[in-house]
């Protein structure tokens, strides 16, 4: 961690597909570009788009997702915290350093992002 740094978990640099669901049905892409088992930065088109609350779906089957707390905004960026799942502990299941090989075709699972 850098000097300074408040975080409690260690960030994993990432480059990762993935969809913010504000709510049931409404998705918005966008690229996970740090991740750690408290939070992550992800990159978005407009953050002013996004709620405080969503779930960031990593694949499109919803079956790997996280509840999220926007805790800090740039314009194409959000900072989050993750919050528990219902149920679960926030750490079960979270996701430190997600694979980034692509996803067999036909799959629901995501394909790495597109290197810019």
């Amino acid at each position: 961690m850098h000097k300074g740094d408040k975080r409690s978990a260690k960030r994993q640099p990432v480059k990762y597909t993935a969809w913010i669901a504000p709510k049931p049905g409404d998705f918005h892409g966008c690229v996970l570009a740090d991740v750690s088992d408290t939070g992550a930065r992800i990159k978005v088109e407009d953050s002013d788009k996004i709620p405080d609350r969503f779930m960031l779906l990593l694949a499109k089957n919803a079956k790997a997702r996280r509840p999220c707390l926007v805790v800090w905004r740039k314009p194409k960026e959000l900072g989050v915290h993750f919050e528990a799942m219902p149920g679960k502990s926030r750490a079960e299941g979270v996701v430190a350093s997600p694979s980034l090989a692509p996803a067999a075709e036909g799959s629901d699972e995501p394909a790495p992002a597109e290197k810019a």
